[in-house]
């Protein structure tokens, strides 16, 4: 077909130099002309777009597909793993587990064969019948009884004197350096006292050197008429009672570790001597 094309050329050249006439020419072009216009319908024909488009279009239905099946098969993989996932235990199943040796040390253990600790958000849980005998709590404390070995609570404290006061006084350094300490052990040592021993917290100092404690009543060991608890900063780590006075001594956690271990003496989960 490119020899048609190639006469067609050397025709019309040949006109137009003069070679032949127009009567002549006009014949041959007329008889040419039609193979020529069909041969260039096949190439367009050839190259039309749409001819290439198909692969592509089959390509990116099948990439869109395959997008979408990813997706699902997340979505399906999410929501297995939700509809799947292990119900948070209740404090009461994490002691059923452990009164059946079914729970790692770290998880919890049974005192003394009585008491079962078990822990949740790092907090160590135990169940006890208040001194009154009238309900049944949930104690939930920062350090378990073996965290506390080896501490010892010197002295002793007037039982009787303890068990008819309804309030307690909280007393502190208020020119110290570990407030924040203070502050914590203060507030376990509260929650215990006011929920499970039914003791109204009164707030105070021992040393009147401040402007807060100015509206404060100012109360140290000396003040044999009120129950007190009274936290010293000091290096030493220690803790005893001293007749109508609980306190506690040290700095940092120290603090919160002697309240702990005080309140399992006043709970009658452990002695004051090492158990």
């Amino acid at each position: 077909m490119t020899d048609l094309k190639k006469k067609l050329d050397i025709l019309k050249g040949s006109f137009e130099s003069g070679i032949i006439e127009k009567d002549e020419y006009d014949k041959w072009k007329e008889k040419l002309e039609p193979d020529v216009k069909e041969f260039d319908r096949k190439i367009e024909e050839i190259n039309k777009p749409g001819i290439e488009e198909e692969p592509k279009k089959s390509s990116e239905k099948a990439l869109l597909i395959s997008v979408a099946v990813i997706v699902l098969l997340l979505v399906f993989i999410f929501a297995y793993s939700i509809l799947n996932k292990p119900k948070p235990q209740t404090l009461e199943d994490l002691h059923i587990l452990n009164l059946k040796g079914k729970l790692k040390p770290e998880q919890g253990y049974v005192y003394n064969g009585v008491y079962s600790f078990v822990v949740s958000d790092d907090l160590w849980y135990t169940q006890l019948t208040s001194p009154k005998g009238a309900k049944i709590y949930s104690l939930a404390l920062r350090y378990s009884p073996k965290d506390l070995k080896g501490i010892v609570i010197e002295g002793s404290l007037n039982a009787e004197f303890f068990n008819n006061k309804s309030e307690f006084f909280v007393t502190f350094n208020p020119t110290g350096k570990e407030f924040s300490y203070v502050g914590l052990a203060v507030a376990d040592f509260n929650t215990h006292m006011s929920k499970v021993f039914e003791k109204n917290p009164v707030a105070a100092c021992d040393r009147n050197e401040t402007e807060p404690c100015k509206t404060r009543p100012i109360v140290t060991c000396e003040d044999t008429d009120k129950l007190v608890l009274y936290i010293k900063e000091s290096e030493r780590f220690r803790t005893y009672y001293n007749n109508n006075c609980i306190v506690v001594e040290g700095n940092g956690f120290d603090l919160v570790k002697g309240v702990d271990r005080v309140l399992y003496n006043l709970y009658s989960i452990m002695g004051q001597e090492e158990e």
